[in-house]
C-alpha cells in the first residue's frame, strides 16, 4: 500500500530532484520547491517529512549483500566458487586443459585441420558487442540488416558487455532470432528498462532507478528453450561469454554462458538471467546484482554490476598466447575479430555546464567514452600482435548518438534503421579503428 502511495504522494518532489539533477532553469526551480513546500505546510511540515521518509524507505530498499570476508576470498580461487568463468584481466587457469578438450571437436570438424569443403585453412570468427545502453538499437539493426544482406556470417565465439550482453546471445544463434532483438529495441521505451526512484534511492537504496521491468524482459526472452540452444551450438565447439564486474574484487569477469547453459536446466536459466542483468547493471543508476553461492557449508553473494565498468568492449584477455593455442589444437586458423561499437567514434562539441551534477554527469560520460576508444584500440593493437584480422563499425557521425540512457523508443527506432541500413550493403567493415592512421 505504501509502494503504491508512493508514485502518487510524492510524484512533486520526485519531479523536483529529476528536474534539478537535469538542469532547469532557476525560475523554474524555485516554483516547483515552492509548490512542494505549499503541499507540505498545508498537511504539517514535519509529520509531512516523517511520512515521506517512511514511504521513501518503503519505496527503495538496499540491495541484500552478504559478501566474503577479504581474507575468505584470498584463499579461494573464482573457479573453486564457479567453475564456469574467469577472470578477464588475465589468463584463464586450466588454459591448455580446455584448449586440449577443443582440440577433440576441431579434429572431427576439421580431418587434417582443413576446412572439408574448401579444403583451405579453415577462419575462426569472434563478435564482440560494444555497452551503449538505448544505442545497443545500432548494433541490432546492423545484425538484421546483414542478414537480409545475405552476406552475414556464422561466429565461432561472441562476447557482449552491458546492452551487447543483450544482443549477444540471439546474435550467438543466428539470424533465425533477428526479430527478438528488433523487438527488444523498436518496442523498448524507458518504462520497460526501469521505474525512476530518484530520492528514494538516493537516500535508503542502492541505485536512483528499480529495473525490475528489464528483469521481466530478461525472463520473458531467457527460456529454457534459449538455453537449450544455446547447448546445443556451444557443443559444436562454439563459444558465447558475457562480461560482468566483479564489484567486491573490481575486476572483469568472463561468463562462460554456452557451458552454463549445457547444464540445461532452470538453475542454469535463472544465472543466465542474472549475468545478462548484471552485466548491464549501470553503478549507481542501476542497483547491482547479487549472485548467491555456496562454499562449503556457507552461503554468500557476489556483488556484480556493468561490464563496462570494467571492459567497453571485450574480445578475449591479452594473456592468451594465440599462436601456441593454434598450435595445440593442430589447425591454423585464419583469425578474425569482428567489432560492434555501439557509440559514436568520439563526442561533439557541447558548452559545458557549471551545475554539480551536471558537471558529474558530463565527467562520467567523458570518462566512458575515452575508455570504450582505449578498448577498441588495444583489441586493434593484441590482434595486430596476434596476427588477426580487425574489423569494425560504429555509429555514423551523420547520427548524434546522445540517448543511450534516454530508452526513447522514436529514437532507438531511428538508430534501428540506421544500423539496418548499414548492415543491408554488406561490406561496412573498417579495418582500424578511427585513431589509427593508415601507415601504422
Amino acid at each position: 500500500m505504501i509502494r503504491a502511495w508512493c508514485g502518487k504522494a510524492l510524484r512533486l518532489p520526485i519531479v523536483f530532484w529529476i528536474r534539478v539533477a537535469f538542469g532547469i532553469g532557476a525560475s523554474e526551480r524555485i516554483d516547483v520547491m515552492e509548490a512542494f513546500f505549499r503541499k507540505a505546510r498545508a498537511s504539517g511540515f514535519v509529520a509531512c517529512a516523517g511520512v515521506v521518509c517512511l514511504a521513501l524507505a518503503a519505496c527503495s530498499q538496499p540491495v541484500n549483500h552478504r559478501p566474503l570476508s577479504a581474507a575468505d576470498f584470498q584463499e579461494t580461487s573464482l573457479q573453486e566458487i564457479f567453475e564456469d568463468r574467469f577472470w578477464g584481466d588475465e589468463l584463464p587457469p586450466n588454459f591448455e586443459e580446455r584448449v586440449s578438450e577443443n582440440a577433440r571437436l576441431l579434429k572431427e570438424r576439421y580431418p587434417g585441420g582443413k576446412d572439408p569443403i574448401s579444403g583451405t585453412d579453415p577462419y575462426s570468427r569472434l563478435l564482440a558487442i560494444s555497452g551503449g545502453g538505448a544505442n545497443g538499437a545500432f548494433g541490432a539493426g546492423v545484425l538484421a540488416g546483414w542478414t537480409e544482406s545475405g552476406k552475414r556470417i556464422e561466429f565461432d565465439v561472441v562476447t557482449g558487455v552491458s546492452t551487447g550482453a543483450i544482443i549477444a546471445p540471439f546474435a550467438f544463434l543466428g539470424p533465425d532470432y533477428d526479430e527478438i532483438i528488433l523487438d527488444i529495441y523498436a518496442s523498448g521505451a524507458r518504462e520497460d528498462v526501469f521505474e525512476l526512484t530518484f530520492l528514494g534511492g538516493l537516500l535508503f537504496g542502492s541505485a536512483l532507478a528499480d529495473t525490475a521491468p528489464l528483469r521481466r524482459q530478461i525472463e520473458n526472452h531467457v527460456t529454457l528453450e534459449l538455453i537449450e540452444a544455446i547447448a546445443e551450438e556451444h557443443e559444436k565447439g562454439r563459444d558465447l561469454y558475457i562480461i560482468t564486474t566483479h564489484f567486491d574484487a573490481r575486476r572483469p569477469v568472463v561468463w562462460n554462458v554456452g557451458a552454463i547453459a549445457a547444464r540445461r536446466d532452470q538453475e542454469a536459466v535463472r544465472l543466465i538471467r542474472k549475468i545478462i542483468q548484471a552485466s548491464t547493471a549501470i553503478p549507481v543508476f542501476f542497483p547491482p546484482v547479487p549472485i548467491e553461492f555456496e562454499l562449503g557449508e556457507r552461503t554468500f553473494t557476489e556483488l556484480h554490476v556493468d561490464g563496462g565498468l570494467s571492459h567497453s568492449v571485450f574480445a578475449y584477455p591479452s594473456q592468451i598466447p594465440v599462436a601456441r593455442m593454434d598450435e595445440m589444437l593442430g589447425v591454423n586458423f585464419r583469425r578474425e575479430i569482428y567489432l560492434i561499437v555501439n557509440s559514436n567514434k568520439q563526442t561533439r562539441y557541447d558548452p559545458a555546464p557549471t551545475g554539480t551534477l551536471s558537471i558529474a554527469g558530463r565527467a562520467v560520460r567523458t570518462l566512458l567514452q575515452n575508455q570504450l576508444n582505449a578498448d577498441v584500440e588495444r583489441i586493434f593493437r593484441v590482434s595486430r600482435r596476434d596476427g588477426i584480422a580487425f574489423k569494425m563499425i560504429s555509429i555514423p557521425e551523420s547520427f548524434e548518438a546522445t540517448g543511450s540512457t534516454d530508452f526513447d523508443s522514436d529514437y532507438m527506432q531511428a538508430l534501428l534503421d540506421v544500423g539496418k541500413g548499414i548492415g543491408r550493403t554488406g561490406a561496412f567493415w573498417r579495418d582500424r579503428p578511427y585513431s589509427i592512421g593508415p601507415e601504422e
